[in-house]
């Protein structure tokens, strides 16, 4: 009988040897994979935030788009359009066809503005301002802006000719006085503009951008129309 003094024989040091390179070469994969991963994860989430720019995009132009053409239109005459809400505002379709009262408002264009951004925004603001005083809103949400103001005196000139002399030039959102008393009361039609400035401030799935650059991720867009009063 052979006695067996604890040495490989060559063929065990070759298997072993190989296990020992495996174990080495899957260590050194993970290393590798390791400091890859960051670099690929960069990568993929800027190419999705790059689509997802490009809608937010889109649907930031139409809910300005929207909110401004229900901002604008003559309402069914049994609606009360500066009034208290009552029943539900046609959202994103003309507002004569709405079948509640308040559709004109501040709030409900607003309510408009959120119907059109949906997911994107986390809460949104109104404010009654000039597309270059609108404020801008923090990551994930929406700053909705409107101009001229919803009540507030009428405006001082006999008609548009009037006004257009006096200015110089052609009237501009605010000029006219606010928007409830020329609805009562149409004086300057064919030229009382209402503006609507839609800004929201994109959330970006790459950590730090939205901090580093936040301008570059301000998306805003107004849309002027005028008023069918």
């Amino acid at each position: 009988m052979r006695k067996n003094n604890g040495t490989l024989s060559p063929q065990g040091r070759g298997i072993w040897g190989e296990g020992r390179a495996k174990r080495k070469s899957r260590g050194q994969a993970l290393v590798e994979f390791a400091l890859v991963f960051p670099l690929l994860f960069f990568i993929l989430a800027i190419s999705i935030d790059v689509f997802r720019v490009d809608w937010v995009t889109s649907t930031v132009a139409e809910a300005a788009r929207q909110a401004a053409r229900q901002a604008v239109p003559n309402q069914v005459p049994p609606d009360n359009p500066f009034g208290s809400a009552t029943g539900s505002c046609s959202g994103t379709t003309l507002t004569p066809g709405a079948n509640g009262a308040g559709c004109m408002t501040n709030n409900r264009i607003d309510e408009t503005v959120d119907v059109v951004m949906g997911s994107f925004s986390r809460n949104s603001a109104m404010t009654e301002a000039s597309p270059s005083s609108c404020p801008t809103p923090a990551a994930g949400a929406t700053q909705v802006c409107i101009w001229p103001f919803e009540q507030g005196a009428a405006g001082t000139y006999a008609n548009c000719a009037a006004a257009r002399s006096a200015l110089g030039r052609d009237p501009m959102p605010g000029d006219l006085g606010a928007r409830a008393p020329e609805y009562a009361n149409p004086q300057y039609k064919g030229c009382f503009e209402v503006v609507v400035t839609v800004i929201y401030r994109y959330d970006s799935l790459v950590p730090f951008l939205g901090s580093a650059a936040p301008n570059l991720l301000r998306i805003a867009s107004s849309t002027t129309m005028l008023a069918e009063y």
